[in-house]
């Protein structure tokens, strides 16, 4: 401890508040914390109560009471700042590099804070349209402040739901066309509305069927193979997709496929009359 006295003797006020925790210019307020609460330990009087220090007492006493102003401006960001400012020459030249990548840091996590703000303001702004029912206003403003902040797990949740619910009122829509078309018997544009109604919502039996009839009413049997493949897919237990398919599969001149189909549907329903006239007829 006397030699490190004498050392930090010889340096004076030449030593910088770094040099005298032993930390870089960039380091965190936890790495300083330590590094303080480490050296005040060795340097506080009371750790040498009791025991001869000599002549070296008030030097002792010195170093801590130096030590301790260290800590105090460098764990509060705005002295430090001051502190930075007033003494850049004095630094060493690894240490105002340090001092220069702890500023580009400040200023990138000042602008992510911004950013969090911003992206948090969006979020309230958000919901607000949401409860509103201004569905597609909420949509773009969750948009930005993922954008914004995409660390944050709400906002990805809230749009995520929006955008179902969102996709799920465009499906009921395109299935109300759908249906209006098909009753005017516009099947080709009902295929087109179903088609769309589908896109959004795939999980639509509804869409897919309506597309299959209305694609077989317009004589586009392969459309309406896949329509309908689609649909009994979605609704395995629905004898009137399960028909449609069988007898598309027959018309397509796919006899084996159809009897399948057949064969499932009487399973199900061994008294479904149309079913068992197509099977004794393939």
């Amino acid at each position: 401890m006397q030699r490190e006295l004498e050392e930090l003797e010889s340096k004076g006020d030449r030593l910088t508040h770094y040099e005298l925790l032993s930390v870089a210019a960039d380091a965190d307020g936890g790495t300083i914390r330590r590094a303080y609460l480490e050296k005040s330990k060795r340097f506080h009087p009371d750790a040498w109560y009791r025991r001869d220090v000599g002549g070296f007492g008030p030097l002792l006493s010195k170093w801590f009471q130096r030590l301790s102003a260290a800590y105090q401006v460098l764990s509060d960001e705005e002295s430090r700042a001051g502190y930075d400012r007033d003494h850049r020459a004095e630094l060493s030249k690894g240490d105002r590099a340090a001092l220069e990548r702890r500023e580009l840091s400040l200023v990138e996590e000042e602008r992510r804070a911004r950013e969090r703000r911003a992206a948090r303001k969006l979020y309230q702004e958000a919901l607000e349209h949401a409860l509103n029912g201004e569905r597609t206003q909420a949509v773009f403003a969750l948009r930005a402040a993922r954008e914004l902040d995409p660390n944050r797990k709400e906002i990805a949740a809230k749009l995520v739901d929006l955008e179902r619910e969102q996709a799920r009122a465009r499906a009921n829509s395109a299935l109300a066309s759908g249906r209006e078309r098909e009753e005017k018997k516009r099947f080709s544009e009902a295929v087109t509305a179903y088609a769309a109604a589908f896109q959004n919502d795939p999980t639509s039996f509804l869409a897919a069927i309506g597309a299959a009839r209305c694609a077989q009413e317009g004589s586009d049997a392969r459309a309406a193979t896949t329509w309908a493949l689609r649909a009994v897919e979605l609704n395995p237990d629905d004898l009137g997709a399960r028909m449609l398919l069988a007898r598309l599969f027959a018309t397509t001149g796919l006899k084996a496929r159809a009897r399948s189909e057949l064969t499932t549907l009487l399973q199900k329903n061994p008294d479904h009359k149309e079913a068992r006239a197509l099977l004794r007829a393939l």
